[in-house]
């Protein structure tokens, strides 16, 4: 049970930061100010590090917490709200049938 809740809450947050940043890129889309792939990349790279810095610390502070419900719960924290993001764009006529 400790890896999925560890799993769930290190996934939902960096789907978090993911969703900030999706949409502070969406905004400066709409203003026609996007910026260069160089300057996004330290953006990335740093939400990339806490992922790996945050499991490297569950090994450390959760050493017998279960590998695989932590990968489990990592992956339905993550995917939750872009699958909930894309259900948004999908027409309501469509998910019924």
């Amino acid at each position: 049970m400790q890896g999925v809740t560890l799993g769930v809450l290190i996934g939902g947050a960096f789907a978090w930061l993911q969703m900030q940043a999706l949409r502070r890129n969406e905004l400066l889309e709409k203003r026609q100010a996007l910026p260069t792939l160089l300057k996004q990349l330290p953006g990335s790279g740093g939400r990339i590090a806490f992922l790996l810095i945050a499991l490297v610390l569950v090994q450390v502070v959760a050493p017998n917490a279960d590998k695989w419900w932590l990968s489990g719960g990592l992956a339905v924290g993550y995917g939750a709200p872009f699958l909930y993001r894309l259900l948004q764009f999908v027409p309501r006529k469509a998910r019924r049938s």
